[in-house]
């Protein structure tokens, strides 16, 4: 790995309902794509990447969310934006609120890169655009349907 690289912690929460993933629709300059909500780890006010996770949750959906066990690891590189990820997926166990993106106003960057956030029912998930991480949909439906599920390394993608 480059040195170089700038080292980013991201985190995202899977909600499951019925046969339905939780999923926030991004733009990011040309590109669109689905992921599940959460973002990047800040020391700030953080004191735990389950914290990120339910800021971000809250933030990007207006949902309080309880966190549950971690599920997934994730490690990419963008060198060409001079970074390197580690994403960490956590269960949802609960979760209270009014699904919508109100939280974003005001927050600058991911209030003009979100478009939507929307309960997915799973036989869409391969119409969409674009679905990260991709690997997730091969057994996210029994894994965290299993009550300590056993974390799965997605690998190191480039």
């Amino acid at each position: 790995m480059n040195p170089a690289l700038q080292h980013r912690i991201r985190a995202a929460g899977l909600l499951l309902q019925d046969d339905r993933i939780l999923l926030v629709k991004h733009r990011l300059r040309d590109d669109i794509y689905w992921i599940p909500p959460g973002g990047g780890f800040e020391s700030v006010s953080d004191r735990s990447t389950r914290d990120t996770v339910q800021r971000e949750c809250m933030e990007e959906t207006g949902l309080e969310v309880e966190v549950g066990p971690l599920v997934y690891v994730r490690e990419f590189a963008e060198p060409l934006a001079g970074r390197f990820h580690m994403e960490l997926f956590y269960r949802v166990d609960a979760w209270r609120g009014e699904l919508g993106m109100r939280n974003l106003l005001g927050l600058g960057g991911d209030e003009f890169e979100i478009l939507d956030v929307a309960w997915v029912p799973r036989a869409e998930l391969p119409r969409l655009e674009s679905f990260y991480p991709a690997e997730l949909l091969d057994d996210v439906w029994d894994r965290l349907a299993t009550a300590e599920p056993v974390i799965r390394h997605l690998g190191l993608q480039a």
